[in-house]
């Protein structure tokens, strides 16, 4: 009896360190990843277009960006062929890199801080943060859904204040193909991307 106590015990303690250092190990990807953004864009030493290349880089690596993009198409997905998808999904990640190097730019005193994480399943972890600004001490609350694929950290939504960019931009593109159709989509991007 006193054997089968201590295995429960063991078990549950063992399942409850695997599962604090997934989380542990989300919330150093989140600041490793924002520090390593934050060195690139206040390094002087850099000029702005490879500033802009090694954000998108850093992005590439860091997001799921093929799978960001299969989301944002929502419910089209289901009557595009499989070539119409790949080619979103390639104009969709020169896209995804080029829109946040641009908003990334401007960045300057923030601070990025940990304040907590919560795991929702064996693979998905949620880390909360908060984006500081030095200069005025605004805070803006932001939580990363990072997720466990093959192995490795991959970050696939933020939610800026309650609000997800991920379905923000789904609802953008949904309104963009409802006028255009999916031509139009790839044509919008396609023209932003140039633009930029």
């Amino acid at each position: 009896m006193i054997k089968k106590i201590v295995l429960s015990l063991a078990l549950i303690v063992f399942f409850s360190s695997t599962s604090f250092a997934f989380e542990k190990n989300a919330e150093n990807f989140i600041l490793e990843t924002t520090q390593n953004a934050k060195k690139i864009i206040l390094d002087k030493a850099i000029s702005d277009k490879d500033k802009r290349k090694q954000l998108e880089k850093l992005a590439l690596n860091t997001v799921d960006v093929a799978g960001l993009a299969k989301y944002t198409l929502g419910q089209e997905r289901k009557n595009l062929s499989d070539k119409q998808i790949s080619q979103f999904v390639s104009t969709f990640k020169v896209f995804f890199s080029k829109n946040l190097s641009n908003k990334l730019k401007d960045y300057s005193d923030q601070e990025v801080k940990i304040t907590g994480s919560k795991k929702i399943s064996d693979n998905y972890v949620l880390v909360n943060s908060k984006i500081v600004s030095l200069k005025d001490k605004q805070e803006i609350a932001v939580d990363w859904r990072v997720f466990l694929v093959d192995g490795n950290l991959i970050i696939r939504d933020l939610v800026v204040e309650g609000l997800s960019l991920a379905r923000t931009q789904r609802e953008e593109f949904a309104s963009i193909i409802a006028n255009k159709k999916f031509e139009g989509l790839i044509q919008s991007l396609n023209e932003y991307i140039t633009n930029n």
